[in-house]
């Protein structure tokens, strides 16, 4: 019974895995275009000041707006580089998401935790990121293939022994679940990150 129950967590973490990709690459493509949608959202509002700005150039009615969600030191040169993009609500979004940790004096810098400040980065590390995702998803695949395995054949190896083991396989499985969770979060607190830097560096 316990080797059934360790069985059926380890296909639940596998899963979890697979669904995680599945989730990280919704949320980068998708997620949002459906904050947008939402017409009580402070990113539909802040879209539309925007459309309005790249029809008309008046720069009121979206100053004013940004003013009152990210106060009036925010740096207005961010919300008009980022209200004139083709397509603007990632970067909003972004802005929207991050603008607690960005500190404009002269330059534009972030500030992470334990007030560590750095320059925002010039590259988008997501294409590296979520390589990882996909390869931990194929680690935990690989993982509870492997609990199939053993079941039948033990590995003799001694170096190898601990695969035999569904304890093992699981709690490795989940640490790697635990670990694709903090790289998407990394993912999307770094993307946010580079379009808020792609922002600071247009002319104004």
């Amino acid at each position: 019974m316990l080797n059934i129950t360790m069985l059926f967590l380890i296909f639940v973490g596998v899963a979890i895995s697979v669904y995680q990709v599945y989730d990280i690459y919704y949320a980068q493509n998708f997620e949002d275009d459906e904050r947008q949608a939402s017409n009580d959202s402070d990113l539909s509002r802040l879209s539309t000041q925007a459309e309005q700005y790249k029809t008309t150039g008046e720069t009121h009615g979206l100053l004013e707006l940004s003013g009152r969600l990210f106060g009036a030191r925010f740096d207005r040169h961010l919300v008009l580089s980022a209200a004139s993009r083709p397509q603007a609500s990632p970067y909003l979004a972004a802005l929207l998401r991050r603008q607690r940790h960005i500190l404009s004096n002269g330059r534009v810098m972030v500030r992470h935790a334990l007030s560590w400040k750095t320059r925002l980065p010039a590259s988008d590390s997501r294409a590296v990121l979520l390589t990882i995702v996909l390869m931990n998803c194929l680690i935990v695949m690989f993982f509870g293939g492997l609990s199939l395995y053993t079941i039948a054949y033990q590995v003799s190896v001694e170096s190898l022994k601990w695969m035999n083991s569904e304890w093992v396989l699981m709690l490795l499985i989940y640490a790697v679940i635990l670990l694709t969770h903090a790289v998407s979060k990394l993912d999307a607190y770094l993307h946010d990150l580079y379009l808020i830097g792609t922002l600071a560096r247009t002319p104004g």
